[in-house]
Formats: structure tokens, sequence, C-alpha cells
């Protein structure tokens, strides 16, 4: 994320707006959104910089179901960054998506490339194989 976001609102898509790999198109900018192109098994590594004195609370989403929430705390009236980083291992159909969003309200977070995601397939679902000649 290239921009820092401020006053940013609840359950408010966070956007990476500066795309540096994206193979097969998965992740959305416009939108926030990584959207799983096939069947399988995805990875996904997210880290997060504080706005100083702020305290924020994030939530990963897989279509519109809660997978996990991260926490980044700060004193207030201090400038003091913090981070907070975590992967998450997803099995995903195709068209499924998956965001990161703002649990608070009015509250920011840092860019200048120190908040990141990263998204990619680990292993494609074929389906039960078809035996020839059974």
């Amino acid at each position: 994320m290239t921009s820092h976001l401020k006053h940013v609102g609840v359950n408010q898509t966070i956007k990476f707006e500066r795309v540096v790999t994206n193979a097969g198109n998965a992740y959305n900018a416009k939108i926030g959104a990584f959207v799983a192109p096939v069947p399988g098994i995805y990875v996904f590594s997210i880290s997060l910089l504080s706005w100083p004195g702020h305290s924020t609370r994030y939530t990963l989403f897989k279509n519109d179901v809660i997978i996990s929430n991260m926490y980044l705390m700060t004193q207030s009236g201090t400038h003091q960054y913090e981070s907070t980083s975590q992967t998450a291992v997803l099995r995903l159909q195709r068209g499924d998506d998956v965001t990161l969003r703002n649990y608070d309200d009015d509250e920011s977070l840092y860019g200048n490339d120190y908040s990141t995601f990263a998204g990619f397939l680990l292993w494609e679902d074929f389906g039960q194989p078809i035996i020839v000649g059974k």
C-alpha cells in the first residue's frame, strides 16, 4: 500500500493499490479483493504498520466470513509505530474472495509500502481424477 489511510470506516475494505506481481489477475486493486481464479489451496501474507498513536484492529475475510483478526496497539499521543503480520492458508473455490477490512471507526494505517498484502496459489485442486479403462 503506497498511500496512508486516514479516517477509515468500520468494515471498510483495505485496498493495496500498488500491485507488484499479479499472475492470473487474481487481485483487484480497485475493490481490494483477491478472487480465486481456480479452486485450490492459497497462502495469504499480510503485514501492517500502525499510524503513530492509533490502536487499530483488522479482519481477514473469506466470502464475508471472518477468518482471523489482527491488532496494532500504540500508545496515544506518542510517535511510536507498531507492526503486525499474519499468514493464512485457505482452501478456496473458483470465485471465492479474500479481503482485509478495518474493524474500528475512524482509524488509520501507514502506507509508503510498509503495509503489504500477498496471496498466491499453493496447490490447485483438480477434483477427483478420472480413471480411464476401469
